[in-house]
């Protein structure tokens, strides 16, 4: 019976530890890979030329999906003034007409209404909102969904 030489013995062994080393290193950059695909996922918007979604920089958040400015108002309900009923106005552009007694109002007469609700344009789930400058501003100067993180900001200079 032949014994292997030591030279064999260890080449074999530097040759198994090499091997061994190899696969754990791909192993941990397929972890690597899995890890930042999982990360970046719920950034990514799918195909086009925006590959990531992330809220306006205006409005300084964490949020997801975001606007700024007093166009890109989120939808309201406010009160009608006649009959105290809800009126929807799906825009800040839009006219504000009561379902209930037909009362016609343009936009501009919003800040003389009292605000019942910010609906969310994404998940159309009520949101909170509120004033920075209350002595300033009559309107709402941000609104955050709870449920979704959509931030919309009133553009404004201090």
């Amino acid at each position: 019976m032949r014994l292997p030489s030591r030279r064999r013995v260890v080449a074999d062994d530097a040759h198994g530890l090499a091997a061994a080393l190899g696969a754990a290193g791909r192993r941990l950059l397929a972890s690597v890979r899995w890890l930042g695909a999982r990360l970046a996922a719920p950034l990514r918007t799918g195909d086009g030329p925006n590959k990531f979604r992330l809220s306006s920089v205006e409005t300084h958040t964490t949020t997801i999906e975001g606007d700024t400015g007093w166009a890109y108002r989120p939808p309201a309900t406010v009160r009608c003034p006649e009959c105290a009923a809800d009126i929807v106005q799906a825009d800040a552009r839009a006219a504000i007409d009561c379902p209930r007694c037909r009362v016609e109002l343009p936009p501009g007469q919003f800040t003389d209404l009292e605000l019942l609700a910010l609906t969310c344009p994404l998940c159309r789930t009520r949101m909170l909102y509120g004033q920075r400058h209350p002595e300033a501003f009559d309107v709402p100067e941000w609104a955050t969904c709870p449920n979704c993180q959509y931030h919309w900001e009133f553009k404004h200079f201090y």
